[in-house]
């Protein structure tokens, strides 16, 4: 367990540093304070906590703490909330506010479709943390303590209170990167992402590499460029790769590679989106199956879709066929549209 600011040590060597729950169980419990510039929304339950969310962002001298980030924990037992999410750690936080800079990034979950890396906490995230608890000016470092409870929301606790603070967006850490790891038909790959629907087209993306390219994906690395994520997948022996945005990789999996399945939705009948009574459709069905290789591309998937054209009162129903295409070395998603039916509200 990482030293908290509470540790101690015995004349024989006995560590009698405090657990986490411990140190939870003494959490100071305080009503949200009534400062300058400072109110609270009504009270919330919060995984069996009673919190106030400030009623609007708080501009710190750190920074701005948005609502959710910073909860004041107003009643409720800290310590079983500890004890069922907490990771068993407790952690000092800095003697100085110039000191938070060189605060390591703890990642919780690691999110391809996020604006950062991921989720969890590092110096900047804690300094707003600690400036909402204390109000901002001089604080003693060894009265702090904080929780790290996993992905749900860590605490931060002192002699003016305790907060519930949510996991916020980081960048990615120089080390300590958590991976998932995905089994293909040959191998298993560690990926940097934990978004369960960019996993989900993570392996429909190997699937249409390996069965239409001929690729055999050994590795996948990761990498951002202009602001968004993108995992670039290596098939090592060949020297090949295949970046694709972690964006494109959700949309591969809400695709369907069934397309009787829309045949049979539209056949049975379809709401407009603006009302009116549900009308039928017929699509008779896509031009080239999942996985063809035409001129460089290859069939992706599926989707039903209604779109509205710009100035016209009309709704479209429509099919629309995705393929992977290939531009400046990254793959993307496209689509083209069959129109089935049009009507109007």
């Amino acid at each position: 367990m990482t030293d908290s600011p509470l540790s101690a040590f015995s004349s024989d060597g006995t560590d009698l540093t405090p657990n986490a729950e411990s140190v939870a169980r003494c959490a100071t419990i305080t009503p949200a304070p009534d400062r300058e510039g400072m109110s609270w929304s009504d009270p919330d339950n919060d995984w069996g906590l009673t919190t106030r969310r400030p009623y609007s962002s708080i501009h710190t001298s750190g920074g701005r703490a948005h609502q959710q980030q910073t909860r004041w924990i107003i009643d409720g037992d800290v310590g079983a909330y500890v004890g069922q999410y907490g990771t068993d750690e407790v952690r000092s936080i800095p003697n100085t506010y110039g000191e938070f800079s060189s605060v390591e990034t703890d990642v919780t979950f690691v999110d391809g479709l996020g604006a950062q890396y991921g989720y969890g906490f590092d110096g900047s995230v804690i300094e707003k943390a600690l400036r909402v608890l204390t109000g901002g000016g001089r604080y003693s470092a060894s009265k702090y303590s904080l929780i790290p409870c996993g992905r749900q929301p860590w605490v931060l606790t002192g002699p003016e209170g305790t907060l519930l603070c949510s996991c916020a967006p980081v960048d990615r850490p120089t080390e300590g990167r958590l991976t998932t790891e995905v089994e293909t038909d040959t191998s298993t790959i560690a990926i940097e992402e934990q978004n369960q629907t960019v996993l989900d087209g993570v392996h429909q993306f190997i699937w249409l590499i390996e069965d239409s390219l001929g690729g055999r994906i050994t590795s996948v690395e990761y990498q951002r460029s202009r602001g968004e994520t993108q995992h670039v997948f290596v098939d090592d022996e060949a020297d090949e790769q295949w970046a694709i945005s972690a964006g494109d990789l959700a949309q591969l999996a809400s695709l369907t590679t069934d397309p009787s399945s829309i045949q049979g939705s539209v056949g049975r009948g379809i709401q407009p989106p603006r009302g009116g009574e549900t009308i039928v459709a017929e699509w008779d069905g896509p031009e080239y199956p999942v996985g063809y290789l035409q001129d460089g591309e290859v069939v992706a998937g599926y989707e039903f879709h209604w779109e509205t054209p710009a100035g016209a009162l009309e709704d479209v129903a429509t099919v629309r066929t995705y393929r992977l295409t290939q531009s400046y070395g990254t793959w993307t998603v496209e689509y083209r549209t069959d129109r089935i039916a049009t009507v109007v509200p």
